[in-house]
């Protein structure tokens, strides 16, 4: 009973804790959120993503014939796409890219391409993600014009087809300034009730209030804080030696 009393209390000091700063509370959550805005618009480079998907087949007859594939085809393809882009990410594509777009070399570009595949499936893809949209663009579509020769080429089974080219990225993919603002706003607010809790557990007795407060009772009186202070020392004699204490004044008259 007494440790559920203990909690509520707690609990209700919480509460109204909050409720008496419910106006700072939201001046500090909204000026977290406005420096995580201004923090990801102005010091955050904005980036583009361009991507471009390509289909792996087996079977290089399924383009002459136009039959149709088999499961056995299928598996095999899709088999495939993972030595399809363990290729795609070599220097000996990548170079070829570079020099398509401009660029010395692959390490330059190597950072900003990612690739991925749909699950079960035989259809891959290549993302590539700079600060210009438009390079974004022309890169991904160098890709998509290597890539295909390059992994015949060096594998020599089966191959792959462009499903679609790149566009030209309108919007940046990142940073999400909305969740950045969310985020900024959500750890403002935690921070703050962080310091609210810890004030409400903190049992140290620091003022009058205080014993009002949580014993229920009135305070009578208090004791001042007493503090000792040494005796004054005689002043040192020419010598250098402490004088010793003058005798007391006799305060009684001549006889």
């Amino acid at each position: 009973m007494d440790q559920t009393k203990e909690i509520d209390i707690d609990l209700k000091k919480i509460f109204l804790m909050m409720r008496k700063k419910v106006v700072y509370i939201l001046l500090f959550t909204l000026l977290g959120g406005i420096v995580a805005g201004c923090f990801t618009e102005f010091f955050i480079d904005q980036k583009y993503t361009a991507k471009i998907s390509l289909y792996v087949y087996s079977d290089m007859n399924q383009l002459s014939t136009q039959s149709s594939i088999s499961y056995n085809d299928y598996t095999a393809s899709t088999a495939l796409v993972k030595s399809y882009l363990a290729v795609l990410e070599s220097d000996a594509v990548l170079d070829k890219v570079a020099e398509k777009v401009g660029l010395t070399d692959g390490s330059t570009i190597k950072n900003s391409i990612s690739t991925s595949q749909d699950e079960d499936t035989n259809v891959f893809y290549v993302s590539v993600t700079t600060t210009n949209p438009k390079t974004s663009q022309s890169i991904a579509n160098a890709v998509a014009e290597v890539a295909p020769g390059e992994i015949a080429r060096i594998i020599k089974a089966g191959g792959a087809n462009v499903i679609d080219y790149a566009k030209e990225p309108k919007s940046p993919s990142s940073p999400n300034i909305k969740r950045n603002i969310f985020l900024g706003l959500l750890i403002a607010f935690a921070v703050f009730v962080y310091f609210f809790v810890r004030e409400a557990f903190n049992a140290t007795i620091t003022s009058v209030k205080d014993l009002e407060r949580e014993f229920q009772i009135p305070v009578l009186g208090t004791i001042p804080r007493l503090v000792a202070t040494r005796d004054k020392q005689a002043p040192p004699t020419d010598s250098g030696q402490i004088a010793p204490p003058e005798p007391p004044v006799s305060m009684k008259g001549d006889a």
